[in-house]
């Protein structure tokens, strides 16, 4: 299965849905049969115009369907509502979208305010152990609250600090990459201070455009483990109301999420909850600490080719000695081969007997 099918997993071509911001690689295309709606930020229009402003996906602009809903997928119930169909959907496809999201628990109840009971939103979501989130830590629900409570539209300049602050890039023989596989060596990992300075002067000095102007920026990090005690928690909490189906182990940099749309997922957790929230912990103890050995290692690997440098250069040194003792040696048995040395011996004899007897 490629990473489609992944996403797919639970969307039938005969199921409506909805996709969110697909661009220009859409993953249940009109043109392929399946009923589904778009939603973005803009329309068709002015996708393709920025698509073919990309080398790199300019060639791909045909592949930009129709935009059916406009608006933010904050807000998808409402978009939805305006059409008058409020929970007439089998299935919501949203893929490196979440991440994005100012308030990921008002989108998730948006949800399920547009699916039908026991419909599915299917996600892609970047690991951070595998993207240029690799150095920062992961979301807390308190965050997602936070968020919530104040109805966030957009993110925070606290949250494009944070996004640009430990922004990581990786490097490796094909050049300077965003996006690697899990696991990848902590020492070709590195950051840059570029840009810092003035996000940092626009959040003290709390400027009307800083606060106003719209950034872009991953507000919500993720490991597998980490989504779903975020996502348990919330419906332990009555904020969201759905359980989770599937959440398939990290592929590359990204993880699959296929949750259902449960109203009774809210406030009705299962009996041993505090077991498998303890074990949820657990998990992103252990995944975080993947890349914590990886650290740990590399530090190791660093010191031992130190101690290699310096005992090679121990080695050079101790050969070097050696050589200049063989060439001591050898003006040591030129001298006493030589006829000038044999003459002089008694002398040297009486020299050393009157130290001896003056000592």
């Amino acid at each position: 299965m490629d990473r489609r099918d992944f996403v797919l997993k639970h969307v039938t071509k005969a199921g409506r849905g909805i996709e969110i911001g697909p661009w220009v690689n859409p993953l249940a295309p009109k043109s392929e049969g399946y009923n589904c709606l778009i939603l973005d930020v803009f329309d068709r229009d002015t996708l393709r115009q920025r698509a073919s402003e990309v080398p790199d996906f300019a060639p791909r602009v045909d592949a930009i369907e129709d935009v059916d809903l406009v608006g933010s997928s904050t807000h998808i119930d409402l978009l939805v509502a305006a059409r008058g169909e409020a929970g007439m959907f089998d299935y919501v496809v949203s893929s490196h979208n979440f991440e994005h999201l100012a308030n990921p628990i008002r989108f998730l109840q948006g949800c399920e305010r547009v699916l039908k009971k026991d419909g599915v939103l299917s996600m892609a979501i970047p690991d951070h152990r595998g993207c240029f989130d690799i150095f920062r830590p992961v979301t807390r629900l308190s965050e997602w609250v936070d968020a919530f409570v104040e109805n966030r539209e957009s993110p925070s300049i606290g949250q494009i600090f944070d996004d640009r602050w430990a922004y990581a890039h990786f490097h490796d023989n094909d050049g300077e990459k965003i996006a690697f596989p899990r696991n990848s060596p902590i020492n070709k990992m590195f950051t840059s201070t570029a840009g810092l300075d003035g996000i940092l002067k626009e959040w003290t000095s709390k400027s009307r455009w800083a606060l106003e102007q719209y950034r872009d920026a991953h507000c919500s990090v993720f490991t597998p483990a980490s989504f779903e005690l975020l996502l348990r928690d919330a419906a332990y909490f009555g904020l969201v109301g759905f359980e989770v189906i599937d959440i398939r182990d990290t592929d590359g940099c990204e993880f699959y999420v296929h949750l259902r749309n449960n109203p009774s997922a809210r406030d009705n957790p299962p009996r041993d909850y505090a077991a498998i929230r303890t074990e949820l912990f657990r998990r992103v103890k252990a995944e975080e600490s993947e890349n914590q050995t990886s650290v740990v290692c590399d530090h190791l690997n660093h010191k031992i080719q130190a101690l290699n440098d310096l005992l090679a250069s121990k080695n050079i040194e101790i050969e070097e000695r050696k050589a200049l003792i063989a060439r001591m040696d050898s003006t040591i048995n030129a001298i006493h081969n030589s006829n000038s040395w044999r003459a002089t011996s008694p002398l040297r004899k009486i020299s050393i007997t009157m130290r001896r007897l003056l000592g």
